[in-house]
């Protein structure tokens, strides 16, 4: 096995990075956001080929421009780093069966009537996918890329705590307006496949991919 001197978190997530310091000591850790915090939207997107696809290409894009910056720092330990590059969103069918992705919530005053609009329409007694691409780069040029889908089943009777939900504020900043390890798993009846994956980065997949690549954690 081998001992990587440093395990790059290619993002600027704080849970992402509690979620890593689970399977990896937080001395290993090393956070090195990608520069430009811009990225390819979904806009126009309602096939789950080309969204999977899509999704895939960011993750891609947020490990090869910190691949980048450690490639132009050239400092040592380079060369042995593992860099992790995920990006998770909701994907979600409503009444007319069609796919829509749900990003954050906007950042503006706007955002209290979107998650509104989400929770009646999209999430009330139906089924969504959480998807996460992720994409590792392992020393040797070495790169893997996996795709996690998980379904998560929410209530019908939204409504009741609903208010109180956007109320917290919980929903800003989350993928789909809500967070399940958080106040947002009262809403939550069934969650089929990886947990952490909802919550941005599939755990099991990344320990797949380390034993694949014989790093040692």
């Amino acid at each position: 096995m081998s001992a990587a001197s440093t395990i790059v978190l290619a993002s600027r997530s704080p849970r992402r990075r509690e979620l890593l310091r689970l399977i990896v000591p937080d001395d290993r850790i090393s956070v090195v956001p990608p520069r430009n915090a811009a990225e390819p939207g979904f806009d126009g997107l309602h096939d789950l080929t080309a969204i999977e696809q899509r999704l895939t290409a960011i993750a891609r894009l947020k490990a090869a421009d910190v691949a980048d910056q450690l490639a132009r720092k050239n400092t040592a330990g380079t060369a042995s780093a593992v860099i992790i590059a995920a990006d998770t969103t909701i994907v979600a069918a409503g009444a007319d069966s069609a796919l829509h992705v749900l990003g954050q919530p906007p950042e503006d005053g706007s955002w209290k009537a979107t998650v509104r609009l989400w929770f009646r329409y999209f999430y009330a007694g139906r089924t969504h996918r959480a998807l996460t691409a992720l994409c590792v780069h392992a020393p040797g040029g070495r790169i893997v890329e996996r795709l996690v889908n998980t379904e998560v089943t929410m209530i019908a009777d939204v409504e009741s705590r609903l208010e109180w939900y956007i109320e917290t504020e919980e929903p800003r900043g989350k993928a789909g307006g809500y967070a399940i390890q958080g106040a947002g798993s009262i809403f939550i009846s069934r969650v089929a496949g990886s947990l952490s994956n909802v919550i941005g980065l599939p755990l099991e997949a990344l320990l797949d991919v380390f034993e694949e690549f014989q790093i040692s954690i």
